[in-house]
Protein backbone atom coordinates (compact mmCIF):
# COMPACT_ATOMS: atom_id res chain seq x y z
CA UNK A 1 0.00 0.00 0.00
CA UNK A 2 1.32 3.42 -0.84
CA UNK A 3 0.55 7.13 -0.55
CA UNK A 4 1.21 9.52 -3.23
CA UNK A 5 0.09 13.74 -3.12
CA UNK A 6 -2.28 14.11 -5.90
CA UNK A 7 -2.62 18.60 -6.33
CA UNK A 8 -5.66 20.16 -5.43
CA UNK A 9 -8.72 20.82 -7.68
CA UNK A 10 -9.87 23.80 -7.62
CA UNK A 11 -11.66 25.95 -5.38
CA UNK A 12 -15.32 24.14 -4.87
CA UNK A 13 -13.99 21.03 -6.20
CA UNK A 14 -14.85 17.95 -3.88
CA UNK A 15 -11.74 16.31 -5.63
CA UNK A 16 -9.73 19.25 -4.03
CA UNK A 17 -10.43 17.96 -0.51
CA UNK A 18 -7.98 14.48 -1.49
CA UNK A 19 -4.29 15.43 -0.64
CA UNK A 20 -2.98 11.95 -0.95
CA UNK A 21 -4.29 9.28 -3.15
CA UNK A 22 -3.84 5.71 -0.65
CA UNK A 23 -3.06 2.53 -3.34
CA UNK A 24 -5.33 -0.51 -2.11
CA UNK A 25 -5.22 -4.17 -3.47
CA UNK A 26 -8.42 -3.23 -4.94
CA UNK A 27 -7.40 -0.38 -6.49
CA UNK A 28 -6.42 2.92 -4.66
CA UNK A 29 -8.62 6.18 -3.28
CA UNK A 30 -8.30 9.62 -2.26
CA UNK A 31 -7.72 10.37 1.33
CA UNK A 32 -9.57 13.56 2.80
CA UNK A 33 -7.17 16.57 3.45
CA UNK A 34 -6.09 16.10 7.32
CA UNK A 35 -6.25 12.43 7.59
CA UNK A 36 -2.77 10.61 7.49
CA UNK A 37 -2.10 6.96 6.34
CA UNK A 38 -1.65 4.51 9.10
CA UNK A 39 -2.51 1.63 6.79
CA UNK A 40 -2.51 -1.73 9.22
CA UNK A 41 -2.42 -5.21 7.27
CA UNK A 42 -4.36 -8.07 9.47
CA UNK A 43 -3.07 -11.51 8.60
CA UNK A 44 -5.60 -14.22 10.38
CA UNK A 45 -4.04 -17.50 10.54
CA UNK A 46 -5.67 -20.80 9.00
CA UNK A 47 -5.50 -22.56 12.59
CA UNK A 48 -5.66 -19.69 15.22
CA UNK A 49 -4.74 -22.78 17.94
CA UNK A 50 -1.11 -23.18 16.73
CA UNK A 51 -0.65 -20.02 14.41
CA UNK A 52 -0.05 -16.38 15.87
CA UNK A 53 -1.25 -13.20 14.29
CA UNK A 54 0.56 -11.12 12.31
CA UNK A 55 -0.26 -7.53 11.24
CA UNK A 56 2.04 -4.84 10.22
CA UNK A 57 1.09 -1.13 10.95
CA UNK A 58 2.45 2.21 10.01
CA UNK A 59 3.11 5.23 12.42
CA UNK A 60 5.33 8.86 12.61
CA UNK A 61 7.72 9.28 15.13
CA UNK A 62 8.34 12.50 16.48
CA UNK A 63 9.95 15.45 15.19
CA UNK A 64 12.70 14.15 18.22
CA UNK A 65 12.46 11.07 18.83
CA UNK A 66 14.94 7.95 17.52
CA UNK A 67 13.44 4.84 17.22
CA UNK A 68 14.63 4.06 20.96
CA UNK A 69 12.81 6.78 22.65
CA UNK A 70 9.80 5.81 20.38
CA UNK A 71 9.67 2.32 21.16
CA UNK A 72 10.09 3.69 24.87
CA UNK A 73 6.71 5.57 24.33
CA UNK A 74 5.10 2.97 22.69
CA UNK A 75 5.92 1.09 25.73
CA UNK A 76 4.54 3.15 28.27
CA UNK A 77 1.24 3.39 26.20
CA UNK A 78 1.06 -0.58 26.61
CA UNK A 79 1.75 -0.77 30.90
CA UNK A 80 -1.00 2.05 30.54
CA UNK A 81 -3.40 0.11 28.41
CA UNK A 82 -3.47 -3.68 29.25
CA UNK A 83 -3.47 -5.09 32.67
CA UNK A 84 -0.42 -7.36 33.76
CA UNK A 85 1.90 -6.00 30.67
CA UNK A 86 5.62 -8.15 31.22
CA UNK A 87 8.08 -6.72 29.09
CA UNK A 88 10.00 -10.14 28.45
CA UNK A 89 12.53 -9.24 26.33
CA UNK A 90 14.03 -5.99 24.10
CA UNK A 91 16.93 -6.15 21.49
CA UNK A 92 18.33 -5.27 18.09
CA UNK A 93 16.55 -7.39 14.90
CA UNK A 94 16.81 -7.05 11.24
CA UNK A 95 14.03 -6.90 8.67
CA UNK A 96 14.60 -8.04 5.16
CA UNK A 97 18.33 -9.60 3.80
CA UNK A 98 21.13 -8.24 2.38
CA UNK A 99 22.08 -4.45 1.37
CA UNK A 100 18.43 -3.33 1.37
CA UNK A 101 18.16 -5.00 5.62
CA UNK A 102 16.42 -2.76 7.82
CA UNK A 103 18.30 -2.57 11.57
CA UNK A 104 15.59 -2.01 14.23
CA UNK A 105 14.55 -3.01 17.59
CA UNK A 106 12.13 -5.53 18.74
CA UNK A 107 10.20 -5.94 21.77
CA UNK A 108 8.92 -9.29 23.77
CA UNK A 109 5.91 -8.95 25.94
CA UNK A 110 2.79 -10.48 27.63
CA UNK A 111 -0.46 -9.62 29.22
CA UNK A 112 -3.62 -10.90 30.32
CA UNK A 113 -7.08 -10.79 28.19
CA UNK A 114 -9.00 -12.28 30.90
CA UNK A 115 -7.33 -15.37 32.21
CA UNK A 116 -5.41 -16.23 28.79
CA UNK A 117 -2.04 -14.96 28.67
CA UNK A 118 -1.31 -13.50 25.29
CA UNK A 119 2.41 -13.18 24.20
CA UNK A 120 3.11 -10.09 21.72
CA UNK A 121 6.39 -9.54 19.74
CA UNK A 122 6.98 -6.31 18.07
CA UNK A 123 9.74 -5.28 15.71
CA UNK A 124 10.21 -1.20 14.90
CA UNK A 125 11.71 0.03 11.83
CA UNK A 126 12.51 3.37 10.27
CA UNK A 127 11.46 3.55 6.58
CA UNK A 128 11.66 6.11 4.63
CA UNK A 129 9.22 8.65 4.48
CA UNK A 130 7.17 10.13 1.59
CA UNK A 131 7.54 13.77 3.60
CA UNK A 132 4.87 16.29 3.04
CA UNK A 133 4.29 20.04 3.83
CA UNK A 134 1.77 18.83 6.63
CA UNK A 135 4.21 15.73 7.68
CA UNK A 136 7.64 16.02 7.39
CA UNK A 137 8.64 13.48 10.06
CA UNK A 138 9.68 10.25 9.52
CA UNK A 139 8.22 6.48 9.38
CA UNK A 140 7.80 3.34 11.46
CA UNK A 141 6.67 0.04 10.43
CA UNK A 142 5.74 -2.19 12.97
CA UNK A 143 5.32 -5.73 12.66
CA UNK A 144 3.90 -7.96 15.24
CA UNK A 145 3.03 -11.51 16.07
CA UNK A 146 0.14 -12.20 19.16
CA UNK A 147 -0.11 -15.83 20.17
CA UNK A 148 -1.70 -17.64 23.03
CA UNK A 149 0.91 -20.44 23.35
CA UNK A 150 4.10 -18.53 23.88
CA UNK A 151 7.62 -17.97 21.64
CA UNK A 152 7.59 -21.43 21.00
CA UNK A 153 10.52 -23.07 18.37
CA UNK A 154 8.05 -23.32 15.86
CA UNK A 155 7.20 -19.43 16.25
CA UNK A 156 10.87 -18.49 16.29
CA UNK A 157 11.30 -20.35 12.88
CA UNK A 158 7.83 -18.68 11.41
CA UNK A 159 8.79 -14.82 12.72
CA UNK A 160 12.16 -15.23 11.14
CA UNK A 161 11.45 -16.29 8.10
CA UNK A 162 8.74 -13.68 7.72
CA UNK A 163 11.06 -10.93 8.93
CA UNK A 164 13.56 -11.84 6.55
CA UNK A 165 11.07 -12.46 3.26
CA UNK A 166 11.30 -8.64 3.18
CA UNK A 167 11.95 -6.80 0.22
CA UNK A 168 11.59 -2.67 0.01
CA UNK A 169 9.64 -1.26 -2.55
CA UNK A 170 11.90 0.24 -5.32
CA UNK A 171 12.77 3.98 -5.38
CA UNK A 172 10.08 5.88 -6.87
CA UNK A 173 7.10 3.23 -6.89
CA UNK A 174 4.75 5.14 -5.57
CA UNK A 175 5.09 7.33 -7.68
CA UNK A 176 4.99 4.60 -10.55
CA UNK A 177 2.23 3.31 -9.49
CA UNK A 178 0.28 6.87 -8.96
CA UNK A 179 1.04 7.29 -12.63
CA UNK A 180 -0.05 4.14 -13.80
CA UNK A 181 -3.30 4.63 -11.77
CA UNK A 182 -3.41 7.66 -14.17
CA UNK A 183 -3.10 10.27 -11.02
CA UNK A 184 -0.55 13.06 -11.06
CA UNK A 185 2.13 12.62 -8.53
CA UNK A 186 4.48 15.11 -6.05
CA UNK A 187 6.91 13.13 -4.38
Amino acid sequence: MTSTETPAADEGDDAGTHATRVAIHEGSIGLPRGFEDRTANIFVPANTQVQPNLSIARDWLRDDETLSSYIDRQLGTLRSQFAGHKLIERQPCTLGQGEAALQGERIDDSYKNGKLTIYKRQAAFIVDSNPTEDRPGRRALILTANTARGFTDTFEALWKHWLQSYVPAPPGAAEARAAEEGEPSHG
